[in-house]
C-alpha cells in the first residue's frame, strides 16, 4: 500500500466567483486580499501542470511552484 500523500490530485472547492457585486464596497485591504487570492489561484494551477507536463515526478513542488510565478509574472509584464 502506497502511502505517499506528499503530492495528491487537488481538491477543488465549489466554484466562487472572482467578481464582486459592483454596490459591494471594498477598501484597499480588502482589494489587494483578494488580489493575492487570485493570484495564488493562479500559481496553484501553472504549478500542476507544470508537474502534469514532467510526468507527475515527485519531489520538485517548490521548482513548479517559482516556476509557475515566473512565468505568470513574465506573461504579465511586470516584474
Amino acid at each position: 500500500m502506497d502511502t505517499n500523500l506528499s503530492r495528491t490530485t487537488p481538491q477543488r472547492a465549489p466554484a466562487r466567483s472572482r467578481t464582486r457585486p459592483a454596490s459591494e464596497k471594498t477598501g484597499p485591504a480588502e482589494q489587494a486580499a483578494w488580489r493575492a487570492e487570485v493570484h495564488h489561484d493562479r500559481v496553484a494551477r501553472r504549478a500542476y501542470e507544470l508537474y502534469e507536463q514532467r510526468g507527475r515526478q515527485e519531489g520538485r513542488a517548490l521548482e513548479d511552484w517559482l516556476n509557475a510565478e515566473r512565468q505568470l509574472v513574465s506573461a504579465s509584464g511586470t516584474s
